[in-house]
């Protein structure tokens, strides 16, 4: 009895590992206005400060790839990113184009 006990808990935690990293290498997908890029290299969306991956990618109102410091806030952005040890990180900022294409 007590061996089986046993075996369910260590089955139980090893779900319940599993699932915190499964959660954790989940990409969010949002949008926002981009308030603020800051000299460390975070951003500030929305009033949330989210740090930036070194591979970010990062593409302007035309399209195109940018740096960081090309987006000129405040301006609206879809971004992608996930939650790590750091905190929540993000792997893409778009910034939206001032006119849609029809």
């Amino acid at each position: 009895m007590k061996k089986l006990l046993l075996v369910s808990l260590v089955v139980l935690c090893i779900f319940l590992i599993n699932g915190e990293v499964i959660a954790a290498s989940k990409i969010i997908k949002d949008k926002g206005t981009l308030t603020s890029v800051e000299d460390d290299g975070t951003v500030i969306i929305d009033e949330k400060g989210y740090k930036i991956d070194p591979s970010v990618k990062i593409i302007d109102k035309k399209g195109k790839k940018a740096a960081l410091y090309n987006l000129l806030p405040p301006t609206k952005v879809y971004f992608e990113y996930k939650y790590t040890k750091k905190g929540f990180v993000i792997k893409l900022i778009e910034e939206f184009p001032d006119v849609f294409p029809k």
